[in-house]
């Protein structure tokens, strides 16, 4: 028997607080299955690099892809042999050779080619290196006068541009435009901003500061107009929101129709914040806010960390990855003065069993020929923020599709404002709740005025990866110098399964092994997914379902040949707008979805470190 959900465009009854406040009396049936319910389920070994890992282009799985032929290109008056396909900066990069620039970054799909640092002499002409291919027999030179003249005046007049607030930015030791000016040495010269009226006029046309956002801080003047935010938002995910408006003196990142950030489309994902160069777009800070917290000690500080945290954190600390351990880490929390520290994975078992039994709830409805009009098929998964965000703004029809199972940052606010504050005998408001997360949206996602408890936020402040690095570096915390140390339990033990939310398609299989396991009777092994046909980021996979005898599900299988459950996983905000294309259009038929706004899932998340 075959299992499809059609999503059609059903009215939908009420506001979405209150679907997804509808997750609150569930929570009570979750914490008791989670007291009788073990799952089994395998750990990660292993995490990889958020940016040497994407979805979006590449063979299939099992497919070697053919290699491009070699081309002989000479550079600095040595001869290189390099794929044809490859760019001069690449082939340049290959050899070891440096060149500068501020527009091209690893993660996007392609280089703006807009900063014109990148200018070598090609075949004894002016090019930019980051998008002129290689060609048989080309020479080229990265270290003439003309050259390094136009890396000086280029990064001169950027310069003058550019406010030189180093000592109070976000991005200051962490910007690739101040290790520049620090390298070519580049003299200092008036602002134009203050001695040219051209300038003054032409800036007082349009707002400098955006801070409509929920998540994100946009500040016009630091920027240096490289379009890599621009790239990011419309090469990988497809949003197309931000852009960049004007000629001239008056060109400047904005909005359509020069709205604010929070008017338009965006949904605060974090992928611009995460390629930005300087400090023009950074996440809403709230560690200074944490830091005082933790030096003035007037309330009781619990903390809880995501599982991509543990991966990253070392990394913008300036060690290797892989040199800190997830026991340091927890240490450090300590000593910076937190009273408890809560591993994020306990919460993710509650949403993977939340969303595990609504799934089945919705199965029963659809097979019965009774399905709820606020709980139609298919099901979507709602623990990403970004992706809940986009739904909200783009794809309103789709919101009664979304599981009314909170995320495990929020089930672990209500958890501890419920439950834990009575164990220690405090109350609710005594209590300040702290994440730590990979995503600049999980902000946003908190500050909703309905995850709430006893008239007290369920998350007080969220900080990103990149901030918890600042409050260990303010407070002189060497990661690698300490003894580990285990997370607090706040009812039990996790099962190990909430790791598999760091990566994409972990949500689903976690919630698909409760659902497997609850009909079975037996464990679920690993579900093996694979490409969709012409839809690179998509994967799919059929699950066979065969319930046991004396099973409440045995009545939908008469023939014993068991239920299949087909199912996919949307990495990117581009890849689940082609699937929601597909599924509307009837061309593709699912029962369970799982979308994640980054495209690697959280560990890619817009809070990580900028590794370049």
């Amino acid at each position: 028997m075959v299992l499809h959900g059609s999503l059609g465009c059903l009215p939908f009854p009420g506001s979405l607080s209150r679907l997804l406040a509808s997750s609150v009396p569930p929570l009570t049936r979750a914490l008791d299955l989670f007291a009788l319910h073990k799952l089994g389920l395998p750990a990660f070994a292993s995490l990889a690099r958020r940016h040497t890992t994407s979805n979006f282009s590449g063979s299939a799985a099992g497919v070697q892809a053919k290699e491009a032929p070699q081309v002989t290109v000479e550079l600095n008056g040595k001869p290189v042999q390099t794929s044809c396909t490859s760019t001069v900066l690449e082939a340049a990069k290959k050899s070891g050779l440096y060149i500068p620039t501020l527009c091209k970054h690893p993660r996007l799909p392609k280089a703006p080619g807009t900063c014109r640092l990148c200018l070598v002499e090609v075949d004894g002409r002016m090019r930019p290196a980051c998008v002129t291919p290689v060609a048989e027999g080309m020479k080229v030179q990265t270290d003439t006068p003309e050259v390094r003249r136009n890396i000086t005046g280029v990064l001169t007049l950027l310069r003058a541009n550019h406010p030189e607030d180093c000592m109070t930015c976000t991005a200051s030791g962490n910007c690739e435009f101040q290790d520049l000016i620090r390298t070519y040495k580049v003299p200092r010269l008036p602002k134009l901003l203050q001695r040219s009226p051209d300038y003054i006029e032409h800036h007082e046309a349009w707002q400098a500061q955006d801070n409509s956002s929920l998540a994100i801080h946009l500040d016009k003047d630091k920027c240096i107009k490289c379009g890599r935010c621009v790239t990011a938002c419309e090469g990988i995910q497809d949003m197309n929101v931000i852009g960049l408006f004007g000629r001239g003196r008056d060109r400047h990142v904005g909005f359509l129709d020069e709205t604010t950030m929070e008017e338009a489309k965006c949904i605060a994902c974090g992928q611009c914040v995460s390629v930005c160069p300087v400090g023009a777009l950074t996440e809403r800070e709230e560690w200074r806010d944490v830091l005082d917290l933790l030096q003035h000690k007037k309330k009781v500080m619990l903390v809880q960390t995501a599982p991509a945290v543990r991966v990253a954190i070392g990394e913008e600390m300036g060690l290797a990855p892989g040199a800190v351990q997830t026991g340091q880490m927890v240490a450090a929390l300590r000593r910076a003065g937190f009273n408890y520290v809560f591993d994020t994975d306990f919460s993710a078992d509650l949403t993977i069993m939340e969303e595990g039994y609504e799934l089945l709830h919705r199965l029963t409805a659809h097979l019965d020929g009774k399905p709820a009009a606020d709980e139609p098929m298919p099901m979507f998964t709602s623990c990403c923020p970004g992706w809940v965000a986009m739904v909200e703004k783009s794809y309103p029809d789709l919101i009664p599709y979304l599981s009314t199972a909170k995320s495990p940052q929020m089930m672990m606010g209500s958890v501890i404002k419920n439950f834990f504050a009575d164990e220690v005998q405090k109350k609710p408001e005594e209590i300040t709740m702290v994440s730590v997360m990979p995503c600049v949206r999980k902000q946003g996602e908190a500050d909703r005025e309905w995850y709430t408890s006893a008239g007290a936020r369920d998350v007080d402040h969220v900080i990103t990866t990149v901030e918890l690095a600042k409050i260990f570096q303010d407070r002189g915390i060497k990661l690698e110098e300490l003894e580990d140390s285990e997370f607090d339990d706040p009812l039990g033990v996790g099962s190990g399964g909430g790791l598999l939310f760091g990566t994409t398609g972990g949500v689903m299989e976690a919630a698909l092994r409760t659902v497997y396991e609850a009909v079975t009777g037996a464990p679920m092994g690993r579900v093996v997914f694979e490409e969709v046909r012409g839809m690179d980021g998509i994967k799919e996979a059929t699950i066979n379902i065969k319930p046991t005898e004396g099973a409440a599900f045995k009545k939908y299988d008469p023939t014993g040949e068991g239920l299949n459950l087909r199912i996919a996983v949307a990495n990117g905000l581009g890849n689940a707008k082609k699937l929601i294309t597909n599924m509307k259009a009837g061309t593709a038929h699912y029962d369970f979805v799982e979308v994640m706004a980054f495209p690697a899932g959280c560990i890619g998340g817009g809070g990580q470190p900028r590794s370049t």
